[in-house]
């Protein structure tokens, strides 16, 4: 296993073929099993579910959660190098917490322990298997403030956790990222926090159905992703 390091969460250049592959030999080397765990999740489905995909596996084979089970595993994940410029651009205060809901293998926790090891990282994954194996690998890189937990988002007896900032990657259906959004509107009503938003769903429907998200601040938009403020002095 190797050392991670803030040079090695870099792709040779900006491009998202570049960034795929460098994070899928990242994951090799520092030993993270996301391959092998996928395919596993995968024959599981496949049993239950001969005639399935992508879109119907993850539901099926938890409890109608949308687990993304068939994805391409580089799809599943967002890239290393794009999650450190994110990480660089918010520049997060030591003592914050970034909360990271639908978190897989935790790899944003990875990229927070080098860049800001001060930062508190609480990584949220439905996922039993994917929450050991980044438990692994993040205890295993000494990754002290970086939590990774085995959590169902859509549970009427969870709550969200109080953080400076959400990171939102269209971890299960319209209908569970909308629950998420409504609990996050609750909590603006005490609370300042950003919100980062990836993927198609999270993005529209923040821009559709949360003008107190997308249309109090201008949002930050990326080609990947969108950052929402609250306030400008996070």
């Amino acid at each position: 296993m190797i050392k991670l390091t803030a040079e090695r969460l870099k792709s040779e250049n900006d491009s998202y073929e570049s960034a795929r592959a460098h994070a899928e030999a990242l994951d090799q080397q520092l030993g993270l099993q996301v391959e092998k765990i996928e395919a596993q999740l995968l024959e599981r489905a496949r049993l239950k579910m001969p005639d399935g995909s992508h879109k119907t596996w993850g539901q099926g084979l938890h409890d109608g959660n949308q687990t993304w089970v068939g994805l391409s595993h580089q799809t599943l994940q967002t890239p290393y190098n794009e999650l450190r410029v994110l990480c660089e651009y918010l520049k997060p205060a030591p003592g914050s917490t970034m909360v990271d809901l639908g978190a897989g293998y935790g790899r944003l926790g990875l990229v927070l322990s080098v860049l800001f090891p001060e930062v508190n990282f609480l990584g949220l994954e439905y996922v039993g298997e994917r929450v050991k194996e980044g438990q692994r690998v993040l205890s295993e890189n000494g990754c002290h403030l970086s939590q990774l937990i085995e959590e169902d988002l859509t549970s009427v007896e969870f709550h969200l956790p109080q953080a400076e900032y959400y990171f939102l990657y269209d971890y299960g259906t319209l209908a569970h990222i909308r629950h998420t959004l409504e609990q996050l509107e609750e909590m603006a009503k005490s609370k300042k926090f950003k919100v980062i938003a990836r993927g198609k769903g999270s993005r529209s429907l923040i821009q559709n159905e949360h003008p107190w998200l997308s249309q109090v601040h201008s949002p930050q938009h990326e080609e990947h992703y969108s950052i929402y403020s609250m306030s400008f002095d996070l």
